[in-house]
């Protein structure tokens, strides 16, 4: 069997999505801005690191040295110029020289300057020249008239005018990078101040936002509570409009019925009224037999009455139990029995009309499922009657339930059957069963002209329907659907066109 559900969907959060987008561009800028015044500040950090003082007396250090090495290379040579006085010894090795000024190398390799490059490279330079003179000076092939040219010209050579440039290239590097750093200590002092300013002030925007937060948190407390409210109240508005609409269907039903139970107490009214009158056509001759048997008994208990006296009343009671005779008393008691049957039926009917129109919604109790089938019936006796009722009420137990609203269902469900049927050859099966162990169900067929399929899933839909204007309103087995749910039980539907 296909089976009807209603799904209820949530709307979408577009609002919310549409608010995060609209304050992501803001959280970006602050990232951005918060980042950039971090690279500013770890810039200005990196500017005032310390100077590398080592490496500076490294570099110094290695030139003394190579300064010292070109002193003892110009005493050598000086020693070696023929006329001296002195024995020529041997200065220092130009292995140490390449030493030191591979020292100095090393120890400049961050120094990316031109003009340094260029002393250094001049400084290479000169040295070697030295370094090679010397050599031809301690040669013992040297021509004595070679040897002062030789020794003039290493002592021409600027080795040690080189060696101070460097020196003072180097110290005023050095001193440029001392006032460097202490002018990116200033900005960094300044730029310090500032940032704990700024800070100062977003601290102090931040805690101004956090009242204002909470005090829009307590607003909003506040709001949620006041909408809390007025949805509970729309809630129990709601609930007290579902009740009166569904008693108003009810009344709605019943209202369209009020024609049919009319006339179906009518008839039982008639016969009722009918052996009433014959009954009391029938009284003036019980009061004229009553009457003569008075007036014999007086006579006889006067006892002054003559015997033609008595014989004539005598005479007249008689005939007038012939009378009565004639008519018979079976005539009575049937009409008796009709009335009292017209009577039986009227009180069912008001009975079953009283139980469909109570209020007492709350009431909950055990009720047969089976009694309200036949109590349904009876209420719609005027809709069914050229109609062909088929029961199968099988063996159930009671159940625990609102009676008033399963009578409801079972009064829209017959009325449907009845509606969605022809007038002659209608057929309306109603079977009462067990469903699993502790369920009862109710299925009501019938042969109507079936629901088309384009139809079938909103026949559930509060208000809507296929009748005509004016012949029903909708709600019939939306209000069914609900009871069914609310008494966690379902309705499922069937059908096929023709």
């Amino acid at each position: 069997m296909e089976s009807s559900q209603i799904q209820a969907s949530a709307p979408g959060a577009a609002p919310g999505r549409k608010s995060r987008a609209a304050s992501a561009p803001r959280w970006l800028v602050n990232g951005l801005a918060a980042l950039v015044l971090a690279g500013i500040l770890a810039y200005l950090y990196l500017k005032t690191e310390a100077v590398d003082y080592a490496r500076h007396e490294q570099r110094m250090a290695a030139l003394l040295r190579l300064k010292e090495i070109d002193f003892r290379w110009s005493l050598e040579a000086l020693r070696a110029a023929p006329g001296s006085g002195t024995d020529a010894a041997a200065g220092a090795s130009p292995r140490l020289a390449d030493e030191a000024l591979a020292r100095i190398a090393d120890a400049m390799a961050g120094v990316a300057e031109p003009e340094m490059d260029i002393a250094l490279a001049s400084l290479r330079r000169e040295m070697a020249a030295k370094a090679r003179l010397l050599e031809q000076l301690r040669g013992p092939q040297a021509a004595a008239e070679e040897g002062p040219a030789l020794v003039e010209q290493a002592l021409r050579l600027p080795t040690g005018a080189r060696i101070d440039t460097l020196m003072t290239l180097l110290s005023q590097r050095f001193q440029r990078l001392l006032d460097e750093k202490e002018v990116y200590r200033i900005y960094l002092v300044y730029y310090s101040a500032a940032l704990l300013v700024l800070v100062a002030w977003v601290g102090s925007r931040l805690l101004h936002s956090l009242a204002l937060l909470r005090d829009a948190n307590e607003g909003l407390e506040r709001r949620v509570e006041e909408r809390t409210r007025e949805l509970s109240d729309a809630l129990r508005h709601l609930k007290e409009s579902e009740t009166m609409l569904i008693q108003s269907e009810k009344m709605s039903s019943l209202g369209q019925m009020v024609a049919g139970i009319a006339h179906e107490i009518n008839t039982p009214l008639a016969y009722v009224k009918s052996s009433l009158q014959m009954v009391e056509g029938e009284l003036p001759g019980v009061r004229g037999l009553v009457a003569e048997c008075d007036r014999l008994v007086s006579l006889l208990a006067g006892g002054q009455a003559t015997e033609e006296q008595l014989g004539a009343q005598f005479n007249l009671a008689a005939q007038a139990a012939e009378r009565f005779r004639e008519r018979g008393t079976e005539e009575l008691e049937r009409l008796l029995s009709d009335g009292l049957h017209g009577i039986h039926e009227i009180s069912e009917l008001v009975l079953s009309l009283k139980n469909f129109s109570r209020l007492d919604r709350s009431k909950v109790a055990r009720f047969s499922l089976n009694e309200g089938v036949e109590n349904t019936l009876l209420i719609a006796r005027n809709i069914v009657k050229h109609k062909s009722v088929v029961k199968r009420l099988g063996d159930i137990p009671p159940i625990t339930c609102w009676p008033s609203q399963i009578n409801q269902v079972l009064l829209n469900l017959v009325t449907n059957a009845a509606q969605a049927t022809a007038e002659e050859g209608g057929i309306i099966s109603i079977t009462t069963r067990r469903e699993g162990a502790n369920a009862v169900a109710v299925d009501v067929e019938d042969n109507g002209h079936g629901i088309p399929e384009q139809v079938l899933p909103r026949i559930f839909d509060p208000f809507f329907t296929t009748k005509e204007v004016g012949s029903g309103t909708g709600l019939g087995l939306s209000i069914a659907y609900k009871i069914a749910e609310q008494h966690g039980g379902s309705i499922r539907v069937a059908s096929r066109v023709g």
